[in-house]
C-alpha cells in the first residue's frame, strides 16, 4: 500500500513555506524491495531528506529503528516546547 502526503506546517499568511512530506512506495505484497520511502522536511530554503531502506533485513531492522527513534525525538519536543510555551504564558499574564 503506497503513502503519500504532504502536510503544510506554516499558514500561507506567514509567506514561508514549511512542510513535511512522507513517501512509501507500495511493495506489491512483499515482492518489491526497492522502493521508495522517505521523510522530506522543509523550512524557507532548508530542506532534509531521511531515507528509509527496506532493500534487505538488516536495512529494514536500522530503517524501523530510525523511525521510531525520530518520532520519540519529535514526541519529547514536542512536550518540551509545549511546557515552556505555558511557562512563558504564565510570566506574561
Amino acid at each position: 500500500m503506497a503513502y503519500r502526503k504532504r502536510v503544510f506546517l506554516n499558514p500561507i499568511s506567514v509567506g514561508a513555506p514549511s512542510f513535511v512530506q512522507a513517501i512509501a512506495d507500495d511493495s506489491y505484497e512483499g515482492t518489491y524491495q526497492i522502493g521508495n520511502y522517505m521523510l522530506i522536511i522543509a523550512d524557507c530554503r532548508r530542506n532534509i531528506m531521511l531515507e528509509f531502506s527496506l532493500g534487505n533485513a538488516r536495512q529494514r531492522a536500522i530503517s524501523l529503528k530510525k523511525i521510531d527513534k525520530l518520532v520519540k525525538v519529535i514526541t519529547e519536543f514536542r512536550d518540551a516546547v509545549y511546557a515552556e510555551a505555558e511557562l512563558i504564558d504564565k510570566q506574561a499574564k
